[in-house]
């Protein structure tokens, strides 16, 4: 957790990482900045304007490019990453009349990334229509907290963290078009609409106990 607020991807170190960050809204952007947390403080990586068009900090020069950078996609992509790029980054978009969306992604070494395969159901929906997810853990009263993930080749998004008082905290990509209860002990339930072409992917539930975990694996 990064000042209170929790990581939205968790993306894989590869020779050419590519981190995503496309804005869901439907405001005006003013300005896009991209930022990577040192261990002290945010340094710019890059700062995206519709009119003044598209700055790169010296430090990154000629190491990263802005692929298709439309009115919603800011994705920034790596030409070769090595593994000082490993660490948190931060997506900012400034709009007119919303304010900031932030997006936070953290690049992980290889070996620290691992999805396991297991227990997988499989769910059918098409574009735009919407998918519903139970998850029966029944681990016991003592469930601390629920995280619901999309899980991709090299990057899991968090879509949403349940945690024990019934709070919760949504991904990024994901606050405007998921339901979710939180409130009950047995099991956690989820509602994607507006489903798109990248939500074709693995989902996981997992439920963690004072000592148990139970993982769940859905298909759509």
């Amino acid at each position: 957790n990064v000042e209170g607020k929790f990581v939205d991807s968790t993306v894989k170190l590869t020779e050419k990482v590519k981190l995503e960050c496309i804005y869901p809204e439907k405001a005006t952007i003013i300005q896009t900045s991209w930022m990577k947390l040192n261990a002290t403080h945010k340094e710019n990586i890059a700062v995206l304007h519709p009119i003044y068009g598209i700055h790169i900090e010296d430090k990154y020069n000629g190491r990263i490019y802005f692929e298709n950078a439309s009115r919603e996609d800011k994705s920034l992509s790596f030409i070769k990453s090595t593994l000082e790029d490993v660490g948190l980054y931060f997506c900012s978009i400034v709009t007119y009349p919303d304010g900031i969306w932030e997006k936070v992604i953290e690049i992980i070494q290889p070996d620290a990334f691992e999805v396991s395969e297991k227990r997988n159901n499989h769910m059918f929906t098409k574009p735009g229509g919407t998918v519903t997810f139970t998850c029966p853990y029944k681990i016991g009263d003592s469930v601390q907290q629920v995280m619901w993930e999309r899980i991709k080749a090299d990057q899991v998004d968090t879509i949403v963290l349940c945690n024990s008082s019934g709070k919760h905290s949504f991904g990024s990509d994901f606050k405007e078009r998921t339901l979710v209860d939180c409130s009950d002990q047995a099991n956690s339930m989820i509602v994607i609409q507006n489903i798109t072409a990248s939500d074709f992917a693995t989902y996981r539930c997992v439920a963690t106990g004072r000592n148990k975990t139970y993982v769940m694996s859905f298909t759509v």
